[in-house]
């Protein structure tokens, strides 16, 4: 399961750090970008830091996570979702001591992984948005590398105020979400 979660930090990396058009349409009557535009915007962000080979600084890594990556995700909405059934057993202030470790956990991991990452060899491909309702929206992205198959990413997505944020991200079929759910669970069977 770690080689999933660790292929799924790669390929997250490898989709926002290639610059490429994307496929997508907005819902009628939204004033919102569309989730493809809010992954593709994310995308050129990480290509412009990931050509940058002096940016695997420790310091400036997580700097840049936590001012530029991190925004796009609803850790708030993951949490609970990673809480599962133990989520209606906790109150406010242990979802946010939850949301903190996962956010934590989440950290560490895209700074690992990314400090490793070359962006130059990678293509990456984002499918239609497919809308589930007004307020939740898949977006698949297929990263081409020198493997004689394309890695699929489905990005889960929520609209949180006025911006499309990200809920879950599957790698090859391997949830983060999920992942992190069985990571906490002994943190979880305290509630």
């Amino acid at each position: 399961m770690k080689y999933y979660v660790s292929l799924l930090f790669v390929l997250l990396f490898s989709v926002m750090s290639s610059a490429h058009a994307f496929n997508g349409y907005s819902v009628p009557g939204r004033s919102i970008e569309n989730p493809a535009q809010t992954i593709h915007n994310a995308l050129q962000k990480l290509q412009k830091f990931g050509t940058n080979r002096s940016n695997t600084n420790p310091e400036l890594l997580r700097n840049f996570i936590e001012n530029k990556i991190i925004p796009h995700f609803a850790f708030d909405q993951m949490t609970y979702w990673i809480a599962g059934p133990y989520a209606r057993r906790m109150n406010a202030e242990k979802m946010t001591e939850l949301e903190g470790k996962v956010k934590q956990a989440f950290l560490d991991s895209l700074g690992k992984h990314l400090a490793d990452y070359d962006a130059s060899a990678t293509r990456v491909t984002i499918k239609p948005v497919r809308y589930r309702g007004r307020d939740k929206a898949n977006v698949t992205a297929f990263i081409h590398s020198n493997k004689p198959y394309a890695d699929r990413l489905d990005f889960r997505m929520k609209v949180q105020g006025s911006d499309w944020k990200i809920i879950d991200v599957k790698a090859n079929g391997n949830s983060a979400a999920l992942y992190y759910r069985k990571h906490f669970l002994s943190t979880l069977r305290q509630y």
